[in-house]
C-alpha cells in the first residue's frame, strides 16, 4: 500500500506508522475550475507544530511517489485543546503573486500564457515558477491582439482569467514533475481514472441538486469593441460593441421559449471579448443561452476508494474522467469529476462530484455523450425509484467490497532442506473476515516460477483449499504464490 506523508520545507511532518508524528486532519479538495486546498490539523504535543510558517513554509503532500499536494498555508488556528489548523491553498495559487506589467500582445494562445508566466517567473522566487506544458484550448485564426497600459493592475492569475479562460474557455491544470510545475491549459481533460464508481461495490451514497437559482430565460450578447479611424487614420477602440442585431432580424437578445414559459423572463448580459461578427456573435449566445436555462445540476457520489483498500490501483481525481454506474439512480456513462473531497485519516466520507458544477453543465453534457441530459429527464422519469432509495440501502451494504489477505504460519525465507511453511488465504468483506462462511472449492492457488510446466502441475494438486503447506522444494527458481478466490 502506497503511504500518505506530509512534508513541511522538506522535513517529514507526518507518518501514519510514527505515532510521534500524528495528525488529527488532512484533507485535500481538488476543483477542476479553482485552486486546490488542504485542511490540516495537528495536536498540540506535535514536536514541528511551530514549523508551518503561513505564507512562507512549502507544505507537501504525498502518497506512494505521488505528489499530491503542493502548496502553503494561509492561517493557523487552534481550539480549545490548542490543536492547530492550517487552511492552505495550491501551488497555483503562487500565481496570485505577481502583477503583469503594461503589455501589447499579439500571437497565439500559446504565446500570450508564456508571456504571462514568463513574467510572473521574473518577478518571484524559484519555488513559486512555472514552465507552460500542454496547450489544447485553440482560437479559430490561431490569433489574437491585446493591449494593456498604464500603471502593472492584474495580478497574473487575474490575467489568465480575464484574457484567456473567459474568453476561450479552458481549465488550469498544475502537474508536479521531477523537473518542477508545470502549467498546462486544457480545451477538455483527457486522462481517465481506471477505478469505477458502481453501485453496490463501491458507491455507499448519491446526492442530487437541480439548483434553479442561477436560471436565465434571455440574453444580450455584446461581442468585441467595434474599431473606427481618427482624423489622422489611427486605429482606435470605440466604446461600442458588436451585437447579434444585424444577423437576429435587429432583436439584440436570443431567448429560450420553453424556459420563458416555464418561470418568466430573467435578464442577464454577456460579452465576448475576442468575437468580432455578428454571425458568431449570434452562434455563441444561443449555445449559451440553452446552457443558461436549464440551471444547475450537480451530482456528489459518496465512494469507497479502492486505492484504500490496498488494491494496487492509482486515486481517482479531479479533472479524470470516471466512468459511474448506479441504475436507481439513472447513472450511467463516463463523466468528468469536476471536485473531490479526499480525506487521508478517514476516507469512509470520500466523495467526488461528478458532471458539472456551475453553468457549464450543458458545454460537458456536450463533451460526455450528453449523459447528463439523459441523467435529468431519465431521474425526472424515475421518481418513484427515487422516493424508494432509502430501501436500496441495504442492498448497497449487502453487496460488499471484497479482498483477500494471504497470512504466512512460519518462516518466509528457506535457507535449509525440509523446511516447511502454511499459507493461508483470508477473505474480507470491508473488515469483516468471512473464510469461514466460503466454500474450499472457491479457493485456487497459484504458483509461478521459471519453469511453467511444473507450475502447472502445482497448481492442479492445490485447488479446493483455503491452505497449502509449501516446502523447500516448492520454492524452488524463486517461485512466488498467490490465491484466487471465485465467490
Amino acid at each position: 500500500m502506497r503511504l500518505f506523508r506530509i512534508y513541511v520545507d522538506g522535513a517529514l511532518f507526518y507518518h501514519p506508522q510514527l505515532s510521534k508524528l500524528a495528525v488529527t486532519e488532512a484533507k485535500v479538495e481538488e476543483d477542476a475550475e479553482n485552486i486546490d486546498s488542504l485542511t490540516l490539523s495537528a495536536p498540540y504535543n506535535h514536536p514541528y507544530l511551530h514549523n508551518i510558517k503561513p505564507m512562507a513554509s512549502v507544505i507537501i503532500c504525498k502518497k506512494g511517489n505521488e505528489t499530491v499536494f503542493e502548496g502553503r498555508a494561509l492561517d493557523d488556528g487552534s481550539d480549545f485543546y490548542n490543536t492547530h489548523t492550517w487552511t492552505c491553498e495550491s501551488a497555483l495559487s503562487y500565481l496570485k503573486d505577481s502583477l503583469q506589467p503594461p503589455y501589447a500582445y499579439k500571437g497565439s494562445l500559446r504565446g500570450l500564457l508564456e508571456y504571462f508566466v514568463e513574467e510572473h517567473n521574473k518577478s518571484v522566487e524559484e519555488q513559486k515558477r512555472f514552465t507552460v506544458g500542454e496547450v489544447t484550448v485553440v482560437d479559430t485564426k490561431d490569433y489574437i491582439s491585446y493591449r494593456c497600459s498604464g500603471l502593472p493592475s492584474s495580478v497574473t492569475m487575474d490575467a489568465i482569467k480575464d484574457k484567456l479562460m473567459k474568453t476561450h474557455g479552458g481549465y488550469l491544470r498544475l502537474r508536479y514533475t521531477a523537473d518542477g510545475k508545470v502549467l498546462d491549459y486544457l480545451a477538455d481533460f483527457t486522462e481517465a481514472s481506471l477505478q469505477k464508481v458502481e453501485y453496490g461495490k463501491n458507491l455507499t451514497d448519491v446526492k442530487i441538486t437541480f439548483d434553479h437559482t442561477e436560471r436565465v430565460t434571455a440574453l444580450i450578447p455584446l461581442g468585441a469593441k467595434i474599431k473606427t479611424t481618427d482624423e489622422e487614420g489611427n486605429e482606435v477602440e470605440t466604446d461600442e460593441r458588436v451585437t447579434i442585431e444585424a444577423a437576429n432580424d435587429g432583436v439584440n437578445y436570443v431567448f429560450d421559449e420553453d424556459a420563458v414559459k416555464e418561470i418568466g423572463w430573467i435578464w442577464a448580459a454577456e460579452v465576448w471579448e475576442d468575437v468580432t461578427l455578428s454571425s458568431n456573435l449570434l452562434r455563441k449566445a444561443k449555445a449559451r443561452i440553452s446552457e443558461l436555462a436549464k440551471g444547475i445540476t450537480s451530482m456528489e457520489l459518496t465512494i469507497v476508494d479502492e486505492s484504500d483498500t490496498g488494491a494496487d490501483i492509482a486515486d481517482i481525481h479531479a479533472r479524470q474522467y470516471v466512468y459511474c454506474s448506479s441504475p436507481p439512480h439513472g447513472i450511467d456513462g463516463r463523466y468528468l469529476c469536476i471536485q473531490r473531497t479526499r480525506d487521508y485519516l478517514n476516507p469512509s466520507g470520500n466523495t467526488i462530484t461528478i458532471g458539472a458544477s456551475g453553468i457549464r453543465l450543458t458545454a460537458i453534457s456536450a463533451k460526455q455523450n450528453q449523459n447528463l441530459s439523459t441523467l435529468e429527464q431519465d431521474i425526472l422519469g424515475q421518481t418513484e425509484k427515487i422516493e424508494n432509495i432509502f430501501g436500496k440501502v441495504e442492498d448497497i451494504t449487502t453487496a460488499k467490497m471484497y479482498r483477500t489477505e494471504l497470512v504466512v504460519e512460519g518462516t518466509s525465507i528457506f535457507r535449509d532442506k525440509g523446511q516447511q511453511s502454511i499459507l493461508r488465504c483470508r477473505v474480507l468483506s470491508w473488515d469483516k473476515d468471512i473464510t469461514d462462511t466460503l466454500d474450499a472449492a472457491c479457493f485456487s492457488w497459484h504458483r509461478k516460477s521459471g519453469n511453467t510446466e511444473t507450475d502447472a502441475d502445482w497448481d492442479g494438486l492445490h485447488k479446493g483449499m483455503k491452505s497449502v503447506t509449501i516446502s523447500t522444494e516448492d520454492v524452488s527458481d524463486n517461485a512466488s504464490f498467490y490465491c484466487e478466490v471465485t465467490i
